[in-house]
């Protein structure tokens, strides 16, 4: 009996000490946590406090939306800034026609013949006079000839001598001299500032050796535009996803394909890598103008107008570079 009544002593103080040991320790605790007033937001409909989320949870906020921003398969999204449409003359239909590429299979070859420029009208001489006035000494002087300089006013009196960012400039002339052993087509490149607003010359053909510039219109994918409002905002690799892509090109074999006189794209960039299979190509197109208007949306394609084909396509045909970007930005 008495052994009993010892280990029960023993026991009850040993309990105790544990106990004691144990507050002693949630004391401490206590007394370490400690509160930043900085982290401390007060609601503006009540008098509580919100303790803001901790760094980690912000870190992991950021990463998530960058992933968003630069997701897989070269998917880009890009914010649209508050801006006004410019005014145009007029909207173009989209195009309602995809082509489909499949490996392997022959396509109708471009005749090169059919890629000459037509030869211009010749105006009937008009009838002369027998017997001409005679004109003033100033008059008799003959008129100086003109000289055609890069980037003075074309035949049809469109202004082509549009000015190419310089930063996207920049970034192709960076490419092309890193990559030129790729580069059959030395004599071209190609800049599209998918920036710009649809009804303005966002396709800039660079000659290399004149430094001249020729400056057109060009479409952008129906995916890149879901508003309609001619700006392209998303840009994607996806198969199916009707959006341009954005990065550098090369250009491929000439064919006549379901929308006429086309050129092949190959991506060279993780952006648009999927331009050949997605049937990415440089075509001509009805629902692309030379003027003022909002022009058509494609299914990717860099569609231009059926009256800057031929121009485009001897330019850039033969492995030249194409540099698809953004103005003022990282891209």
């Amino acid at each position: 009996m008495k052994k009993v009544l010892i280990f029960s002593l023993s026991l009850i103080l040993s309990s105790g000490a544990l106990m004691a040991k144990s507050m002693e320790e949630m004391r401490k605790s206590s007394e370490d946590i400690s509160i930043h007033t900085g982290s401390l937001t007060r609601s503006a409909a009540t008098t509580q406090y919100q303790v803001s989320p901790p760094v980690p949870v912000l870190i992991k906020a950021i990463v998530h939306f960058f992933k968003l921003l630069f997701g897989a398969n070269g998917d880009i999204e890009i914010a649209n800034p508050c801006r006004e449409v410019p005014q145009v003359e007029g909207t173009l239909a989209d195009d309602k026609v995809e082509e489909q590429y499949t490996e392997g299979s022959t396509y109708t070859p471009l005749d090169p013949a059919d890629l000459q420029e037509p030869a211009a009208v010749q105006q009937p001489q008009q009838y002369q006079q027998p017997h001409k006035p005679q004109q003033s000494p100033q008059a008799q002087q003959p008129q100086q000839p003109r000289q055609d300089q890069p980037g003075q006013a074309a035949a049809d009196g469109a202004d082509r001598s549009g000015k190419v960012p310089e930063d996207l400039k920049a970034k192709a002339l960076v490419y092309f001299n890193a990559h030129s052993d790729q580069i059959k087509n030395k004599r071209y490149i190609g800049i599209v500032d998918f920036s710009a607003h649809s009804s303005k010359e966002r396709f800039f053909i660079l000659d290399m050796q004149s430094g001249g510039v020729h400056a057109l219109h060009v479409a952008h994918g129906l995916g890149s535009d879901p508003d309609a409002d001619g700006y392209a905002t998303r840009f994607s690799n996806v198969p199916d996803s009707k959006a341009s892509s954005l990065g550098f090109y090369l250009t491929g074999a000439l064919y006549v394909g379901s929308h006429g006189k086309s050129m092949r794209l190959h991506g060279l960039s993780s952006t648009n890598s999927n331009a050949l299979s997605r049937a990415v190509v440089v075509h001509e197109s009805a629902y692309v103008k030379e003027a003022r208007m909002r022009q058509g949306r494609s299914f990717g394609c860099l569609a231009v107008s059926t009256t800057e084909i031929r121009k485009v396509l001897n330019s850039l045909n033969g492995g030249a570079l194409i540099y698809a970007g953004l103005s003022n930005s990282e891209f």
